[in-house]
């Protein structure tokens, strides 16, 4: 006799749920048991972007995009909104899933979709908060954004723009001395520096309270680029203003101090001050007017042979692989400007027609 009971024979329905759960699961996480990240969409969320200044003066900055099939697409910006940029694209950066684009000619800062590039918002000059010329941009925690500008040279001194970034908007500004040029947040300090270019000191700042803290002086240099290496150490490159000689400078953050610097002599060539890092940030790499130098930061003298031999404007690094990307400007017309892809060796692998006046590669997540 054989004997059945109802209560062990699983129910068809409770069977088809725990399917259903454990597929929603496992098709949630990645191989490492941890959440896959969502992916950005829109057409420009991949690839790299191009920052084309363009020629002062001629409102024809612009910005490009590469794919990672290396399809390339002008004029990104304008196809989307159906307006023009403006004169002069100094800088983009990204914060999350938007990119801020610092249009120095034309007094403002476009605010896009990353992905779509479609307008998030534009940040004007206003009559409470008045500025000229924005150049760079730092995010500083907080939801909070530093954008150093350099004024108009007449009634709109240099100032630093404090942006709150969830409602992307001036919030208040902060005194800055004359050509407040790059700006970088250190997170182990928490304290913003920016490079005063038209003069010879890099300025430190307390984003908590916007105040003025320290001020580093490099005599008689002029500040130009600035980055982090591993150690969170600042290198800062400098010459005094259309000279063939300068310096670059390892900066303690820490104490504001200078600890190491290296005499640049580039003979009848002109210190570009450019300067990029590799993705273990311990290569930098800058360039005289002939080329790309690579200097590790225990480095005490300069480089002495380019790993690259081309006039460039702009040096990139690409985070994920190390691969050197150098823009080629010709602000006489339309022909020459490129963007050349090299290897972390020097070894060409691609190059792409850029619009006028290519000067960074950004590199998107």
């Amino acid at each position: 006799m054989s004997i059945r009971n109802s209560n062990l024979r699983p129910n068809f329905w409770t069977l088809f749920l725990y399917v259903l759960i454990s597929v929603s699961v496992f098709s949630s996480c990645n191989d490492d048991g941890e959440n896959t990240p969502d992916i950005l969409e829109g057409k420009y969320a991949q690839g790299y972007l191009v920052v084309n200044e363009g020629v002062f003066g001629m409102n024809n900055s612009s910005v490009g995009h590469i794919s990672t099939s290396n399809s390339v697409t002008q004029q990104i910006f304008q196809t989307v909104t159906g307006d023009s940029l403006g004169d002069q694209l100094q800088s983009i950066s990204i914060l999350e899933d938007e990119a801020y684009l610092m249009v120095s000619g034309s007094d403002k800062i476009e605010v896009v979709h990353r992905g779509t590039f479609e307008r998030q918002a534009t940040i004007f000059d206003t009559t409470t908060f008045k500025f000229a010329n924005p150049r760079y941009l730092a995010d500083v925690g907080n939801n909070k954004a530093y954008i150093t500008t350099w004024g108009n040279f007449g009634d709109i001194p240099a100032k630093i723009l404090v942006i709150d970034t969830q409602i992307k908007k001036i919030i208040t500004t902060i005194e800055a001395s004359s050509g407040a040029e790059y700006v970088v947040f250190d997170s182990k300090t928490k304290k913003a520096f920016v490079a005063n270019t038209f003069g010879s000191t890099i300025s430190v700042y307390n984003p908590s309270s916007n105040v003025l803290e320290n001020t580093i002086d490099i005599s008689p240099n002029s500040p130009k680029d600035m980055l982090l290496d591993k150690n969170g150490d600042i290198w800062v490159t400098a010459s005094p203003f259309g000279s063939s000689t300068g310096a670059i400078y390892k900066i303690n953050t820490s104490t504001n101090s200078i600890e190491t610097t290296i005499q640049l002599n580039a003979g009848s060539e002109n210190v570009g001050g450019h300067l990029a890092i590799n993705p273990s940030k311990d290569i930098l790499y800058y360039n005289f007017s002939s080329g790309i130098y690579e200097l590790p930061i225990t480095a005490t003298a300069q480089a002495t042979t380019p790993i690259i031999q081309n006039g460039a404007y702009g040096v990139s690094i690409d985070p994920s692989n190390g691969d050197i990307w150098v823009g080629i400007a010709n602000f006489q017309g339309p022909e020459g400007n490129e963007v050349i892809q090299y290897d972390n060796k020097g070894t060409l692998k691609n190059t792409f027609t850029a619009s006028a006046g290519p000067n960074e590669v950004i590199f998107l997540p």
